[in-house]
């Protein structure tokens, strides 16, 4: 069985012809370049949101899967295509207060609820 050594020494140096074969693929690479940068700045950004404290642990406590949660601690934005200004805001609520109600927690703090940019601008991913 031949080894890797004499295959090799069988094809060659790396002669005219090699030269030639890298020489094309470098330029049918170049001519690609505006995909490879496009994939870079117009990428495929994920759903995200803004951390909240005490979010975490009220959902535990409610027993709320991931939807609920959301649908209850994260203001609503105009959907697939919003600014990304406009998901990077969150409720102006201190979730760790004893009195929130796990059927409507905004409904039982009372009043209006404020907006607010995320502090820490650390937004999280869709789990």
């Amino acid at each position: 069985m031949p080894t890797l050594d004499d295959i090799l020494e069988h094809v060659g140096e790396f002669d005219r012809f090699q030269k030639q074969i890298f020489f094309v693929l470098c330029l049918l690479s170049a001519s690609f370049t505006p995909v490879y940068v496009g994939v870079v700045f117009f990428g495929f950004t994920p759903e995200h949101r803004c951390f909240s404290p005490g979010v975490a642990e009220l959902s535990q406590r409610c027993g709320w899967s991931l939807e609920e949660q959301l649908n209850h601690t994260v203001p609503q934005w105009d959907g697939h295509g919003a600014s990304f200004s406009s998901r990077c805001r969150r409720y102006e609520v201190d979730w760790n207060t004893t009195g929130i109600s796990c059927t409507d927690p905004l409904g039982s703090l009372g009043g209006s609820i404020v907006t607010e940019c995320c502090k820490q601008n650390w937004p999280m991913q869709w789990s």
